[in-house]
């Protein structure tokens, strides 16, 4: 059987490492619900690609369907109005 191919929206942050002021960028498959972090977003989608790729073969060994995205899936952004005196993190 011909191997299919599929394409997984991506969301890479810049975030601080839990509990210290560190910078690491964070990489999350919504569709599948895998994230993963690094120091640099070039190694965070190169984790991502890696865990995304072990996590299909997991699913395909165990029997278990592999989610893949509606042709239709829309990635957008909205402008919300910050309450005042919000904290706002960076």
């Amino acid at each position: 059987m011909k191997a299919k191919a599929t394409s997984y929206t991506t969301v890479i942050n810049r975030e601080k490492r839990l509990g210290t002021e560190d910078v690491c960028y964070t990489a999350y498959v919504p569709v599948l619900g895998v994230a993963t972090e690094a120091n640099t977003a070039d190694e965070a989608q190169k984790a991502i690609e890696k865990l995304v790729n072990f996590h299909l073969e997991s699913l395909t060994e165990e029997g278990t369907e592999v989610p893949i995205e509606s042709p239709g899936s829309l990635v957008t952004t909205f402008r919300a109005q910050l309450p005042a005196g919000a904290k706002i993190s960076r």
